[in-house]
C-alpha cells in the first residue's frame, strides 16, 4: 500500500469519530429510511466492508450515500464516502502494480477521479451504484494513465534487441517459458503482469478470453502487459550491453 493511500486510510479512521461527521450522519439518518438500522457512521462502515450477504441492502445503501453526499457535500461526508470506497479504489490501483507508474501519484489521481464520479447527478439512477462509481472513476482516470504510460514508454524506448537470446546455450533455458519467467523476475516485473505475458504470449490465451474487450478490465490488462513487456525488453537490452 502506497504512503498516500496509507495516509488517506489513517485520515478516514480518525474522522469516523469526529463531531462533524456525526452531525452529517445524523442528518442523513433522519432523511433516509435505508440508514435506520445503523446507529453511526462506524457501524455502517463495518457493514459495507463485511462479506455478509444482505440481498439488495448494500446496493440501496450505496445509492442513498451518494444521494446524501450530493445533497449535503461537507468535507467530512466526502472523506467518509471515499473511505468507504477505499477497498474498491485500491483494487483498481492494484491492477497497475508493476506498470512503472508512481504508486502515490496513481492513488491521488484515483481519489480525484472518484470525486468527479461521485458528482455525477445520474449516478443514483443506475442499477449498480458502486460499480458505476468504479467505472466512472476509471473512465476519468484513463487520460492520466495514457499520458503517464506514454511518458514511461518514452523513458524506456522500444528498441529491437541487437541479437536473439540463445535459449539453447544452457539446458536450463531450453524451455522458453522458464527463461521468460526468470528474466521477468530479474527485471522486477510484478508476478501478475509476468503471468499475463506468459499466458498470452507463450501460452494459448488471448486477452479477450480473460476479459471482455469493451470492459475496463480488458484495458487494464492491455496496459499492464504493454508496459511490463517494455520494461522486460529494456532490462534485456541492458543485460546484453553490460553483462549480468
Amino acid at each position: 500500500m502506497s504512503p498516500s493511500r496509507l495516509a488517506f486510510v489513517w485520515e478516514f479512521e480518525q474522522q469516523l469519530e469526529s463531531d462533524r461527521l456525526r452531525e452529517w450522519f445524523a442528518r442523513a439518518h433522519q432523511r433516509e429510511v435505508a440508514l435506520q438500522d445503523f446507529r453511526d457512521a462506524g457501524s455502517l462502515r463495518r457493514f459495507l466492508h463485511s462479506e455478509a450477504a444482505a440481498g439488495n441492502q448494500k446496493p440501496e445503501i450505496w445509492r442513498v450515500l451518494v444521494r446524501c453526499v450530493q445533497r449535503d457535500r461537507t468535507p467530512e461526508a466526502v472523506v467518509f464516502v471515499l473511505g468507504l470506497l477505499e477497498p474498491a479504489l485500491g483494487k483498481l490501483t492494484d491492477d497497475f502494480e508493476g506498470s512503472g507508474l508512481n504508486a502515490d501519484d496513481l492513488w491521488q489521481e484515483t481519489v480525484a477521479c472518484a470525486l468527479q464520479a461521485l458528482a455525477n447527478p445520474r449516478l443514483t439512477k443506475r442499477g449498480a451504484v458502486l460499480a458505476g462509481i468504479v467505472w466512472d472513476t476509471f473512465k476519468h482516470l484513463c487520460p492520466w494513465l495514457e499520458n503517464e504510460l506514454e511518458h514511461f514508454q518514452r523513458q524506456v524506448p522500444l528498441l529491437e534487441a541487437p541479437y536473439e537470446p540463445d535459449l539453447d546455450a544452457d539446458p536450463e533455458w531450453s524451455d522458453d517459458k522458464a527463461a521468460l519467467a526468470y528474466w521477468g523476475r530479474r527485471a522486477g516485473i510484478a508476478p501478475a503482469a509476468l503471468d499475463l505475458i506468459l499466458a498470452t504470449r507463450l501460452g494459448a490465451k488471448r486477452l479477450s478470453q480473460l476479459a471482455n474487450p469493451k470492459s475496463a478490465a480488458y484495458h487494464r490488462l492491455h496496459h499492464a502487459r504493454k508496459v511490463a513487456e517494455r520494461r522486460l525488453q529494456a532490462w534485456l537490452l541492458r543485460r546484453m550491453s553490460f553483462g549480468r
